[in-house]
């Protein structure tokens, strides 16, 4: 072969290589921003990624029914109005095989609770700090141009504080109740598999994660085991934007146990047998992908529940929005 063809042939092969890469990096080959171990990388691959989610609960439910403050009142000293929670997860993900992906997340959390009580006083309850750190091993089981297949294997470290102290009419150092302290205190499985579909402009997604306790903390309780179902479908309106929607389905149990510190006749929150429930949320999405091949995602989702079922009085979640980077390299 001359020099002029290996060189056309080379040109023809690397045109070829561009285009196809071109096509296989699409807006929607990552699920929602919401969703996290959602897809999987080639050998040598790295992503970094950024999360903002803020997601706002209140006000009290028991069953699916919302309930007054009055009514919370009627048998406990204080009664939960709202809450707001914001939180800035960290991750980074490696491929050192094209089947296996490794996935660490950090994230820190920020949280306040507004209350009031029998007496008509008002006041609000903060914390902040490191929620528990995620770790995550993801293995490919199909890979190809239509269909991603892949099981989550995730464990979750107890690095979020539970022993979180903050002013309240008791005191000046008193000890804040369950929902708001930043991680479990127990070390926790979280199994899962997740599915995606290609086909044309569309995209389709499913994912079944759950959250196994494995033991008891030292202060004597157990937050209740988990199980999180989600489905999107995603259209590719250009070769750099997506729009999605999404439904989810969440379920977890009371807790088991109880820190012996905590009154359970002064506060809703300080009741282990009223932590429990289950929701449902439809979310909507953008996904973008810069263009050029440079490996940059920025994307967005907001949700709010359209369905509950609470062991209450509980607050229970209104909507939530998240934010995201996402850099492959």
């Amino acid at each position: 072969m001359s020099a002029h063809k290996l060189s056309l042939t080379l040109r023809a092969w690397c045109a070829f290589s561009l285009t196809a890469a071109a096509a296989m990096a699409r807006p929607d080959s990552h699920a929602p921003i919401g969703v996290m171990g959602d897809h999987t990388h080639d050998r040598g691959e790295w992503m970094t990624s950024y999360r903002y989610m803020t997601m706002s609960m209140g006000p009290n439910y028991n069953g699916g029914s919302s309930i007054t403050p009055a009514e919370v009142l009627a048998d406990f000293m204080v009664a939960p109005l709202n809450m707001t929670m914001d939180m800035h997860m960290v991750g980074a993900m490696y491929a050192p095989t094209d089947r296996l992906t490794l996935m660490a997340m950090l994230n820190y959390i920020e949280m306040d609770m507004d209350h009031v009580t029998r007496m008509g006083m008002e006041f609000t309850t903060k914390s902040d700090g490191f929620g528990d750190t995620g770790l995550s091993a993801l293995y490919s089981l199909i890979k190809n141009d239509s269909n991603h297949l892949h099981l989550n294997f995730g464990m979750s470290l107890p690095t979020g504080e539970i022993d979180v102290r903050d002013a309240t009419p008791m005191g000046p150092n008193s000890l804040l109740p369950y929902p708001m302290r930043l991680g479990s205190g127990t070390y926790d499985l979280k199994p899962g598999i997740t599915w995606a579909h290609y086909e044309g402009s569309w995209s389709f997604g499913a994912q079944a994660m759950g959250t196994i306790r494995l033991d008891e903390n030292d202060r004597d309780y157990t937050l209740g085991d988990r199980l999180d179902l989600t489905t999107w479908a995603a259209i590719k309106l250009t070769d750099e934007l997506s729009v999605s929607a999404r439904l989810t389905y969440a379920n977890w149990g009371d807790i088991e146990g109880a820190d012996a510190r905590l009154n359970p006749m002064m506060v809703p929150t300080a009741r282990t047998d009223l932590r429990g429930g289950s929701e449902s949320a439809a979310l909507i999405g953008l996904n973008y992908e810069f263009p050029g091949g440079v490996g940059h995602r920025l994307a967005v989702e907001y949700g709010q529940v359209i369905d509950r079922d609470l062991d209450g009085p509980q607050l229970g979640n209104d909507d939530m929005l998240t934010l995201g980077w996402q850099w492959s390299f």
